[in-house]
């Protein structure tokens, strides 16, 4: 498996790696669901402005770049592995992902979820989950929390075939039909991405999501487990990736 590095704070480092702090005081940002252009991004771009919806007390701080990047550049090797456990179940896994992190006073994970993502494998979105909120970061200076995105992209095990890329409106029928048990989870007005490993025949092989809050995170589970018994198209004799909008 071979990671590309592409980063603005940390070159050295074998992925591509994207930060978005979050500015001290007023209202939290978020980086955006939508799937974003790994070529383009900088490494410090700017996040989007959803986040005000987030109910928090006090002055948020902050943490340097670099500190977060000193940070998370030796979970590298355990986020590798659980992308390598992954391909036992998905042999050409591979994808971007973004977590929004809440870090306490105490430099404590408070909470972390995928903001943005395109691995498609559940199981391995929780392994790079729970490898991220055991992350001890420098106490955030000048407020009681600091929040911001941090990410990496990690490309398939070389010589493997990628999957064919679909456009989501390939779905979009398999979508509309299913949005009923997607309702059926509670997820109110929250939006989600899934991005959807389809075999042939038109089953879904595997899924992962990522969510626009921590309570629309917390539903996730619920809305893959109705996703992967959706019927998409087929896409012949190889399988197909696609990611779409919830």
């Amino acid at each position: 498996m071979r990671a590309r590095a592409l980063s603005s704070f940390a070159r050295a480092l074998s992925c591509v790696v994207w930060l978005a702090a979050v500015g001290c005081g007023g209202s939290a940002s978020e980086a955006s669901t939508e799937a974003p252009q790994p070529a383009a991004t900088s490494g410090n771009e700017a996040a989007s402005s959803d986040a005000h919806r987030m109910q928090i007390e006090g002055t948020l701080g902050t943490i340097p770049p670099s500190r977060i990047e000193a940070a998370m550049a030796g979970k590298l090797p355990a986020f590798q592995r659980c992308f390598f456990e992954g391909t036992g179940e998905v042999e050409f896994l591979a994808g971007y992902i973004k977590f929004y992190f809440r870090v306490g006073a105490d430099g404590r994970v408070e909470y972390v979820h995928p903001r943005s993502s395109s691995i498609g494998h559940r199981a391995t979105e929780l392994c790079l989950l729970d490898i991220a909120k055991r992350t001890r970061f420098p106490k955030p200076q000048g407020g009681d929390a600091a929040e911001f995105v941090w990410g990496f992209e990690i490309d398939a095990p070389g010589g493997v075939r990628p999957p064919v890329e679909w456009q989501q409106d390939r779905v979009a029928d398999a979508v509309t039909k299913g949005r009923a048990a997607i309702a059926a989870c509670g997820v109110g007005d929250a939006h989600y991405v899934v991005t959807a490993y389809v075999s042939t025949g038109g089953s879904v092989l595997a899924a992962g999501a990522a969510a626009d809050s921590q309570p629309a995170a917390d539903k996730i589970d619920c809305v893959l487990s109705a996703v992967k018994t959706w019927r998409m198209p087929d896409p012949g004799s190889y399988a197909a990736k696609v990611s779409f909008n919830l």
